[in-house]
This record gives C-alpha cells, structure tokens and sequence, in this order.
C-alpha cells in the first residue's frame, strides 16, 4: 500500500467540509442504518485509511460490526460478525466510559495513545493532549492476527451509556495527528445526536404500530353487532409473532339462572361449565385422564395472581419455572417454549386469561474467529475467519414493548369480555320474555288444538262405530296434544280387573297392547272399591307418583306402566262404569294443567257415547256372524274333506311308484358291483396274455384294432362309474318321494325340517332347470343351525310344495311376460330360530322370490279357499288356503306374506319347536 504523506494529508483536509457532509446526511434522513452506513464511508475518506468500522455492543457485553468501509479491499470485511465481551476488557470499557478515552495503537513501535475528554461546564468538551506509553503485547497479538498495524478507537455514546466504538484500521503503520483525533471525535458527537434523533423515530414507529394493533383488535372484537372473540384472538396472536394462543374467559350468561358464579376461580373448577375457551394454532397437549382438562384450571396460574396484581407474566421459558412443573408434560409434545400470560381485568375483576405462545427456535451467529465461550479467552485468537455457532430449541425473551403492548390488548379484552357479558344477559332477559310469549301462545293454540281433536272424536263417531279405530285414533290425537309419553284406553272386567285394549307410546317405552296377548292387570284397590272414585265420573291428576301418598302396591303397579305422573277421567256407558282414559308421563314428574284434565274428560265423555252406539250395533251384527260363521265351518269342512283325499290318493301314488321303481334299481345296483369286478378282472387277464405273447397274430391284431381294444379297456371302467353314479341319482329321488309322502309319518314327530326342504325340492328340480325361453332358476339356500322339529312332517312338507310351487310359477310367468333379457330368478329359502311373543321358541322359514310381487289387493284374498288368479285348469286356489290351515290351526304358527310390486313376494312360516300335545 502506498502510503498517503501525512504532510498533504493535512494540507487536503478540510474538517468543517466533511463535518457539514455527515451533518446534512444526518439531517436528510433519520434512518440509523442510512446515517452510520454514510458516515464509515465519509471518515474512511477523511482519514485515507484503509478500514472504517461502527461496533455496537449488546446487552452481554459482546458486540457487533453493524456498518463498514474498506478501502481497495486492503483488509478482510467483518461485517455482520459478532466480537465475544472479552476481546475489550473490562479496564478498557472503564475508561471508555469514566473518561471517554480514545485510544491510538501504532504495532511496529509497540506504542499505544490515550487522549481523554472531559466535559466543561459550558457543555463543550475539552480533549486533552494524546499520551503514549507501550502496548500490553496481547493487545498487539489481537491487532496482527486481524491484520492491522495502527488503530484509532473512539467511544460512541447514547444518553450517557456506552453505545459503541468508531474503529478505524490500517494494514500499515500510520500515525494520527491531535487534529485528526479531534476530527474523528465531532463525527462521533454527531453520531451520538443521530442515533438520539434515530431512536426517537423508532420509537414512534414502534408506537404507530403498536397504536394499528390495538385499533385492529378493536375493530375485530366490535365490527359485528355481537362481539366475536375468534378474530380478535387470531390477531393478537400474530400481534407478537406467536405460534398459538388461547383465550379463557367466564361465560356464565348461557347459566344464569343455574349458576351464581361470582369469580373466575369458581368457573374455572372441574365441575362447574360456566368458561368459555378460544383456541389458535398449537396448543398444550393436556393429558386425557388428566384432572383438568383445560390450561387455565391449573393452580400455578391462581397462585402466582393470588394477591390480586394482575400484571402480565412473561414467561421467556417454561422449562426454567419451577411452579410450571404440572403443565410442562402437556408442553413437552409441542414446540412451544415461551408464554405470555395476560390476565384479564375489568374493575378489579379477574374475567378470563389470554395466553400467547411461542415456539423454540433454532439460532445461528456469525462469530469473528472461533473462541471457547465456557471460559474467559486466555490467549488472542490467531485467526478472525468467519465461524458459526448454532444453537438447537432456543427460547424467545419477551421484550418491555411486548409486554406492555400485552398489557393494552389484555384491557381490551378485558372490557370486550364484560360488554359481553351484559350483551347475554339482555338476550337472557330478552329469551325469557319471548318464551312467556310463546308459551301464552301456545296454551290459546293447544285450546284451540283440543276443541279440533274432540270434534274430530265426534265426528268419527258419527261416520263409523269401529271401536277400534276410534281409539287409536283419539289415542293418537290426545297424545300429541298433550304430549303426553303415553295414551292409554282401559276396559274392566265383571271382577273389577282389566286389561289395556288401546294405547299410542312412545318407541322408547313398552307397549302395554300387543297384537296377541294382552296383560290383565289385577288393581286390588280398583277391585276392592269396585272402580273407586271413578265410580262417581271424577278425574284424578297425580303429577308425582312419589309425592302424594299412595300405597306401596299401587306404586309398584304405576312403576310397571313405567309412568311417573298420569290423569284420569272414566268412561260410561249409560250410569254403568265401562273403563278410564289415561294419559301417562313416563321420562319426569309432571304439573297437569286443567283445561289438560278437562280436556280428557270430554274426550271420555264421547268415546262412552260411541260405546253405547256401538252395543247395539253389535246385538244387530251377531246372528248374521252366527251365519257367517256356520257357512265358514261348511266351506272349511269341505276344503279339509279335499285335502285329505287329495293327499291319501297323492301319497298311496307316490309310494307306488317309489316301491315299483325301488326294487330294479337296487337289482342294478347290487349288481353293479360285480359287473366292475369282472371287467378288472378280463382287462387283467387280457394284460397278461399281451405280456405272455407279445407277438399275437394277424387276425387277432386285425380284430383288435377294428373294436378298438384299447379305447374298451380304458372307457369300460369310467361307463360302469356313470352307471353307478345315475343308480345312486335314481335312488336318491325314490328316497326323496318316500320321504316327501310321508305315508309311515302320519302322527307328530320330531324331524328334520331342511330334509322336508330338500326333498321338495329335489321333485321340483324339472322346473328350475332352463328350458327354452326361460332361463333356469337359482336356488339360495340360507340355512340356521336348528334343532329337530316336532311337526306333522308329511302336511309340512305339502306347505314347502305350496309355496316353491307358486314361487316358480311367479318367476315363469315373469319370464314369458318381458320379451328383453332380464336377470335371472332367484328363490332364496332362509331358516333361523325365533320366539313367539309369549317366549316359546319357535323355527321361521321365509321363502323369497324377486318375481313382480302381489298386489296388496290380492294379498288380501290369498288364502282364501277357492281363490286363484292363475287361468282355468292351471290351479284350484286350495293350495295357499289348505297351508294356511295346517301352519295356522294344525300347528299353532303364523302364515303370512310380504309383497311389494317389482319387488318380489316373501312368505314366512313359523312354527314352534315343540308342542304341548293334549292342545293339539
């Protein structure tokens, strides 16, 4: 480098022009960046050196080299590099700071300046004269490692605290002049005043901001007509960078007549329900089966409020606060390291916690040289390369202005909490008033209800006297009215007991009506005072069962009904009393209003009226059923004379024919035995002779190949196999016929009801194979695991006749019908175990076809005698009628179908396992 004459250096200087330059640079923008940047560059080119560099020192001593000028390169940059607080010992910021010292190194004469300044009482400073005397050699050391041969260092300050150095470096000796010392002092004052100025100017930016956030969270919370927190807390969270956040607050306007919770602490136990929570991105994993399941239900937080200072708690690292050890495990799954607790209060008034997260982060700094930060550096570093430290889940501090900031939002939290609050209960109020409305409303509209139910009653009296669907009907109607779980018509016997004849419930609750057996209920109180007080036409309304005295029997019987509070009113016939309409409350006690009771009583009074029209139409209606029923017993006996004569020539027939065919079939197949015995035998011999004369004659060979010996040796075996295999078919449908009639099964025995199946279907098998035009029919078989039933085999297996038969039909007529290609009939036969109403088990068989259906008309009529919609000569309509009777009346089950249009057709038949032979 050549070296600047320090001669001319002086004689081109001209302060006061630089001074004016770095002063106008400071007046023209606030930005410190902007200013220090100019500033390097302005001193770099009064001085003529080679490096010029602004280091500003951190909170723990170390520093950074925040701005730099480098002239033609002549030094390595370090910029952005951090210096560890050793490298200025702590002598060297002492005199920095008492005496504002500067300090000028020259390293080829190992000699260090000090020049001190001092403060007059004017205001000036007065710079005292530079003093030489020799350099600890450590400090030479440190200077030659980074290059440099002479140094200046001036101390910058910022409200009396030492803010920085003005580091100016050369890679060759040079040596400085009190003029130029004092040159580098004013741009240093300047700087001083510029970072003043520069500070101001953040701090309003930083005030601007912190003014926008506020205003955004304020306008987020009041924007719509209700105050909506979700926003306002996503908002917050972003406020201060954080990753998650939470607000908890009191909600105890939804429960304001339930509960009277007077403070947080009090929502915020286990049982109680009155908060109201907000969540926002990652949030603590609270354990399952953990006591509270919410953060803020945690004693940590009540204890560090508990002498009622609300102040924010920055919380730079959970894993650092001894009273957070509960809570930590919920944090330990996440990333979060940092909380910023905010307590929410209005007027002395803790309303809820905003809780603010950080994550952890991963840091890296650029350090000038590797140096040991365990302990204090004991030689110079000899090398000022760039080296990074990087450090893994570091914590973020929270800073005054966030913490400050977090007080500002928490109060308007806080306030937005409270006018939330006064909004519930206004709406509460509000809700409270509209529901007397609508109540007042809906007594005039069930009035208005009843009076259309009981004209309906009346009505339907006069057009029908159908008892039956008179009751359902009023049953129907006063249960919805009333909305009651329970509607119940009860009829008594001559001994004063009875029995439930009509009832509208509820799913949920049991049914006192069913279709076969209805229970005879023995009321000993009812039949000791032969109907009680309702002999005397009053109504009774209990709104609680337990409440009002009865007797411990009569609550068992009231507990059996299942009901909790009931009304009453009687019925009449003429002065003589005939039963009680009831409605029943089952879910809860209940209060019967009376125009409820009135209502029922009127009701009753009209259904008496319908019972009275009704006795003398039945007296009108009995001798044409005597009839009815005479002509019935005539036309059963008739079908029965039928059947009977039917099956004996049926199954005399079918035994015929099986012992007929039975006897040369098991000639055949006795035989067939022998006959594969003999051919081995011939076919072993005839091996051996072809073994024992390999060389036959002509004529021998000619006549082997003309009957083809060797195909005969190897087909034989496999035609006497055929053979066999159609013997034993035969013999499996001379078995099925035996087995199908019956003959030696006349009485009830226990079999195998998936024989009888198999067998019925083995003779129908011609008519499910495919014939042309119609495909074949596919049989599914969906048998259960059942027992052996006691059952007259031979007429059941006529009922499985009955409806296979009808079921192929169904699916030929089908067929014959659509001239497009349709999916294939199918016949699905499903067995499985059941139980009748009154628990005796039974066995169901369901017979299902996806043929066109039965329509309901139809359906209606299908067991009758003699009904058939099939042609002339294609079926007598006693097939369904006679199955009928012998499920029904022969075995005590049930023989129904189920049908829909396009739907195919499905017939049960249930039966039971066993039979009490004397009822049969």
């Amino acid at each position: 480098m050549s070296q600047i004459p320090k001669a001319n250096l002086r004689e081109n200087i001209d302060q006061e022009s630089v001074l004016r330059r770095i002063t106008n640079r400071i007046r023209q923008t606030l930005e410190l960046e902007e200013i220090i940047t100019t500033t390097t560059a302005e001193v770099c080119s009064l001085l003529g050196t080679d490096r010029v560099m602004i280091y500003k020192f951190h909170a723990d001593g170390s520093g950074k080299v925040i701005a730099e000028s480098i002239h033609e390169k002549r030094l390595p940059s370090l910029l952005g590099l951090n210096f560890p607080a050793d490298d200025i010992p702590p002598y060297a910021r002492e005199l920095f700071i008492k005496s504002r010292v500067r300090c000028v190194v020259n390293v080829e004469t190992q000699q260090i300046g000090q020049s001190h300044l001092e403060e007059l009482e004017n205001g000036e400073n007065l710079a005292e004269d530079i003093r030489y005397r020799p350099v600890d050699p450590c400090h030479v050391e440190y200077l030659t490692a980074m290059g440099v041969k002479s140094s200046v260092v001036a101390p910058i300050f910022y409200q009396d605290e030492l803010w920085g150095l003005l580091v100016v470096h050369n890679s060759e000796p040079c040596e400085i002049s009190e003029e130029e010392l004092a040159a580098v002092q004013m741009v240093v004052d300047q700087m001083s005043i510029a970072i003043a100025q520069s500070t101001l100017l953040t701090q309003a930016h930083e005030q601007a901001k912190r003014e926008g956030i506020i205003n955004r969270i304020s306008t987020l919370l009041h924007s719509l007509p209700t105050i909506v927190f979700q926003p306002a807390l996503e908002a917050a969270v972003a406020a201060f960078n954080g990753s998650g956040g939470r607000l908890c607050m009191k909600d105890q306007a939804f429960h304001l007549h339930k509960y009277q919770a007077t403070s947080l602490i009090e929502c915020l136990m286990p049982e109680s329900n009155c908060v109201q929570v907000y969540t926002w991105g990652e949030q603590p994993l609270i354990p399952v089966h953990g006591i509270y399941p919410l953060m803020e239900q945690y004693s940590v937080w009540q204890e560090y409020y508990k002498s009622g200072k609300y102040d924010v708690w920055a919380i730079s690292d959970i894993y650092k606060i001894p009273q957070l050890r509960n809570l930590q495990v919920a944090f330990q799954p996440t990333k979060i390291r940092s909380i910023l607790m905010i307590p929410l209060e209005y007027r002395q008034q803790l309303v809820g916690y905003l809780s603010i997260f950080r994550n952890e982060i991963d840091t890296e700094t650029l350090w000038a040289g590797q140096f040991d930060s365990d302990k204090r550096q004991v030689y110079p570093r000899l090398s000022f390369e760039i080296w990074r430290e990087s450090k893994k889940s570091q914590a973020q501090t929270w800073t005054q202005a966030e913490i400050e900031l977090a007080g500002d939002i928490g109060n308007l939290f806080a306030s937005s909490i409270q006018q939330h609050e006064l909004y519930q209960q206004v709406q509460a109020f509000n809700a409270n008033l509209e529901h007397e409305v609508q109540k007042r409303t809906l007594e005039l509209q069930r009035t208005s209800e009843q009076q259309r139910i009981l004209f309906e009653v009346v009505a339907k009296i006069r057009e029908s006297l159908d008892l039956k669907a008179i009751f359902q009907t009023t049953t129907q109607e006063i249960c919805k009215s009333l909305q009651a779980d329970r509607v119940a018509v009860y009829r008594f016997h001559s001994d004063w007991s009875g029995e439930f004849i009509a009832e509208f419930v509820g799913e949920e609750w049991m049914k006192l009506v069913t279709t076969d057996v209805n229970t005879v209920w023995q009321d000993s109180y009812l039949q000791e005072t032969e109907g009680g007080r309702y002999r005397h036409n009053e109504t009774l309304a209990v709104d609680d069962i337990y409440q009002v005295g009865h007797s411990q029997c009569h609550i068992t019987f009231l507990e059996q009904l299942q009901a909790k509070a009931y009304a009453i009113a009687p019925i009449f016939i003429g002065q003589k009393l005939w039963g009680l309409l009831a409605a029943y409350q089952n879910n809860a006690p209940r209060h019967w209003e009376s125009s409820e009771i009135q209502f029922l009583a009127q009701i009753a009074l009209q259904l008496g009226v319908a019972l009275q029209q009704a006795e003398l139409l039945n007296q009108s209606q009995e001798q044409a059923d005597q009839l009815m029923q005479a002509m019935q017993n005539l036309q059963q006996t008739q079908t029965q004379l039928i059947q009977t004569e039917k099956m004996s020539s049926l199954g005399q027939l079918v035994a015929g024919v099986a012992h007929e065919i039975n006897n040369p079939v098991n000639f055949i197949y006795g035989n067939l035995a022998h006959v594969n015995e003999y051919a081995e035998d011939l076919a072993a011999m005839l091996e051996l002779y072809q073994q024992q004369f390999p060389e036959p004659s002509q004529e021998i060979i000619d006549r082997a190949e003309e009957i083809d010996l060797g195909f005969i040796t190897q087909d034989l075996p496999k035609t006497l196999s055929s053979m066999k295999i159609g013997v034993d078919r035969i013999r499996q449908i001379v078995m099925s016929l035996r087995n199908f009639s019956r003959l030696d099964e006349a009485e009830m025995k226990a079999v195998n009801i998936h024989e009888g199946i198999d067998s019925t279907l083995l003779i129908l098998q011609h008519r499910l194979k495919a014939v042309p035009e119609i495909p074949n029919i596919q049989i599914i078989k969906q048998y259960g695991d059942l027992p052996l039933i006691e059952c007259y085999a031979g007429q059941i297996n006529q009922v499985f006749m009955n409806v296979l038969s009808n079921a192929i039909d169904a699916l030929e007529n089908q067929k014959k019908s659509r001239s497009e290609q349709v999916n294939l009939g199918q016949i699905t036969i499903h067995t499985a175990m059941s139980e009748f109403d009154n628990k005796v088990k039974s066995v169901v068989i369901r017979i299902t076809d996806n043929g066109g259906g039965i329509p309901e008309s139809v359906q209606k009529r299908i067991f009758d005698p003699f009904f058939t919609t099939k042609p002339v000569g294609k079926g007598t309509g006693l097939g369904l009628s006679i199955s009928y009777q012998i499920v029904v009346d022969k075995h005590h089950g049930i023989f129904k179908c189920n049908s829909q249009p396009n739907l195919g057709a499905e017939f049960w038949i249930e039966i039971p396992v066993s039979h009490n032979r004397e009822n049969c």
